[in-house]
């Protein structure tokens, strides 16, 4: 079974000096700890209830890729955006992130993910910079990261249920 699937939206290009450095400035203040078994995976949430962090404006790369799924693809509503970094050599130990086997509408799009992968029980999965992905998070997972730099990736849910394959 497939637990990974690069999925047709547009290509984020994204000023990643940029996300260091709120990463590096506001890593006990802005990026909180996503998971307690993990203390090396922080995230910034910069949607959240429908609501833009006014640093969503200091981050146009960003903020111009939303806009551009709403106007290019069937996504019109997003509910949720985090910034998620994994520290240098650190990894997500195994877990699941729901109960639902099939693929999460929660779209993880690769920002900086060079030696670093998730692996599920069958398989290894690596993600190219910029290609957005969906995952069976339901699936037993884990993320490693072997790098000597920081692993960032942006996770966004939209509102409604959309059709991956509908892109422009």
């Amino acid at each position: 079974m497939k637990n990974v699937k690069q999925i047709p939206l547009p290509i984020l290009e994204t000023d990643i000096d940029k996300i260091k450095f709120l990463y590096t400035n506001g890593k006990n203040s802005l990026f909180k700890q996503r998971y307690d078994k993990s203390p090396g995976w922080k995230s910034f949430d910069i949607i959240k209830n429908y609501s833009s962090s006014p640093l969503l404006k200091k981050l146009p790369c960003i903020s111009n890729w939303i806009k551009i799924l709403k106007e290019h693809t069937n996504i019109r509503v997003v509910k949720h955006s985090y910034i998620s970094v994994l520290e240098v050599k650190s990894s997500i130990d195994w877990h699941t992130d729901s109960d639902n086997k099939d693929f999460n509408k929660s779209i993880i799009t690769a920002i900086s993910t060079k030696d670093s992968f998730i692996e599920f029980k069958d398989k290894r999965y690596f993600y190219k910079d910029g290609y957005s992905y969906i995952i069976r998070s339901g699936n037993e997972h884990r993320v490693l990261n072997l790098n000597n730099d920081i692993r960032i990736t942006l996770c966004t849910t939209p509102e409604e249920d959309y059709d991956v394959n509908v892109a422009a």
